[in-house]
């Protein structure tokens, strides 16, 4: 199986179109593209970018062809943070994580002026009042 076959079997397996793959990974659709009509071979970038973003698919299945697809430990139970081989039926997903904003405390230091300026070239200047 040729690297390119490999990586039309993952994106089958994942259930994604060649457009889909190519946002999953931080690449451009047309590499994607280009790699599936057989014009170029997968880059270095491109199989590391496919490693970095699904980090239980065994390595050297991707690269040379030899076992499984997903890595598999026999015997070791998955562990609350262990990440598992995604369900060929459902894609994976993101989770947005909220940070809470800090308030930075800089008592001794004062605002002086706040600009904000606009698209159209102009600006507001806003000088606080001591009160």
């Amino acid at each position: 199986m040729s690297d390119k076959e490999r990586i039309e079997t993952l994106m089958q397996s994942l259930n994604f179109s060649a457009r889909q793959f190519a946002a999953e990974i931080h690449v451009q659709p047309g590499t994607i593209s280009n790699m599936m009509a057989g014009r170029n071979n997968p880059s270095l970038e491109v199989m590391k970018r496919i490693m970095e973003r699904y980090p239980t698919l065994n390595p050297e299945w991707l690269i040379a062809g030899r076992g499984d697809m997903w890595r598999t430990e026999p015997g070791k139970d998955p562990g609350l943070f262990d990440t598992q081989a995604p369900d060929p039926g459902t894609k994976p997903r993101r989770t947005a994580q909220k940070e809470e904003p800090q308030i930075i405390a800089a008592p001794s230091k004062q605002i002086k002026n706040i600009v904000v300026y606009f698209t159209d070239g102009t600006y507001l200047e806003f000088t606080p009042t001591l009160s």
